[in-house]
């Protein structure tokens, strides 16, 4: 069944689903994020992305950090740069677009999966700019990198909401 919402509601849904999702992250503890979610969802893994795709850089985790061999490069990654106000974004746009559920589900099954995929690439960058362009980091990681994600998010949505009407249209049964 698909809800169709006049626009002023649906710019509602969409201001009232990105703030209960901020709100919600907002209650999670700094510690759990940078012990438990950030370790193993994040610089873990980038730690062994970056290890095996470049073999001579040798970078370990730690907690919220991916720190390098040499001690040249020194990257933690803190609430807001795990990609959450993205996903957010994104997850709001979805909920608020009329569209069937399933649709919905998918996209933000997929969205999610792209955006952590993306990050996880944004964040293995800027360690490589802390270790060998450091004074490239502010440029990158303040203006850039968000920039970049915020385009792609929004292409994704396109994407996603075109697919959603020409394959999954409501009927006026719904």
């Amino acid at each position: 069944m698909v809800l169709h919402l006049p626009p002023l509601l649906r710019l509602l849904a969409f201001i009232g689903c990105y703030w209960l999702l901020d709100a919600g992250y907002f209650q999670v503890p700094d510690h759990t994020l940078a012990n438990t979610v950030y370790y193993h969802g994040v610089t873990k893994v980038c730690a062994w992305l970056i290890n095996h795709l470049f073999n001579g850089e040798n970078v370990s985790a730690f907690q919220n950090q991916l720190i390098s061999a040499t001690g040249n490069a020194n990257l933690q990654v803190v609430r807001g740069c795990d990609g959450s106000g993205a996903l957010f974004l994104l997850l709001a746009a979805i909920a608020a677009f009329p569209a069937r559920l399933l649709w919905k589900l998918q996209g933000w099954f997929c969205g999610a999966v792209f955006i952590y995929a993306v990050n996880l690439i944004r964040i293995g960058g800027l360690y490589f700019v802390v270790a060998y362009r450091p004074g490239w980091f502010e440029l990158i990681h303040v203006y850039l990198a968000p920039t970049l994600i915020i385009i792609l998010v929004c292409i994704f949505y396109g994407w996603w909401a075109t697919q959603a009407q020409a394959y999954g249209p409501s009927t006026a049964a719904d």
